[in-house]
C-alpha cells in the first residue's frame, strides 16, 4: 500500500501541474503556519521565509506558462455552443484576465531581478488586480498581501 502511495506521489511530482500543486500547498501551508505561530523570529520567521522562497519558485516557473495558456484560450474561443451564455462569457473574461496577468507578472519579476528598469511594485499591483478576481476564495488580507 505504501509503495503504491509513494508511486502516485512520485508520478504527480514528475508533472509540471503536480509539482506546482505540491509547491503551492507547501507555500500556503508555511505561510499560514508562520502567521499563526507567535513571534517573528525562529520557526515562524523561517516558515514565512520558506513560503516566500516557494512563492518565488512558482513565479519563475510561470515564466513558461504563457504559451500553454494562450493555447488554452484559443482552443476555448468563445466557448462551446451548448454551454450557458453566462458561463461562456465569464470563462472568456477569465481567459482574458489570465492572458493579461502573465505579462504583468513577468514584467514585475524582470524588474525585481534587474532585467528591466522599471518599478516592480506597479506591475505586481496590476498582476494582483488581475489575479484576485479570478480567485474569490482568496479573501483574506494575508492571501492578497502575499501577491502584492
Amino acid at each position: 500500500m505504501a509503495a503504491g502511495a509513494l508511486g502516485g506521489l512520485v508520478a504527480a511530482l514528475e508533472t509540471h501541474r503536480g509539482r506546482d500543486r505540491a509547491v503551492r500547498a507547501l507555500c500556503y501551508g508555511c505561510q499560514q503556519a508562520g502567521a499563526a505561530l507567535p513571534g517573528p523570529a525562529g520557526l515562524p520567521g523561517g516558515l514565512l521565509a520558506a513560503s516566500a522562497q516557494l512563492s518565488s519558485c512558482r513565479t519563475a516557473l510561470r515564466l513558461f506558462d504563457d504559451l500553454a495558456m494562450l493555447r488554452h484560450s484559443c482552443s476555448y474561443g468563445l466557448g462551446p455552443e451548448g454551454e450557458d451564455a453566462l458561463v461562456r462569457g465569464l470563462s472568456v473574461l477569465c481567459n482574458v484576465a489570465n492572458q493579461l496577468y502573465y505579462p504583468c507578472e513577468h514584467l514585475a519579476w524582470a524588474a525585481d531581478v534587474g532585467i528591466v528598469r522599471a518599478g516592480s511594485q506597479k506591475w505586481w499591483r496590476r498582476s494582483t488586480a488581475l489575479w484576485v478576481p479570478l480567485h474569490p476564495s482568496c479573501n483574506s488580507p494575508t492571501c492578497v498581501s502575499s501577491h502584492l
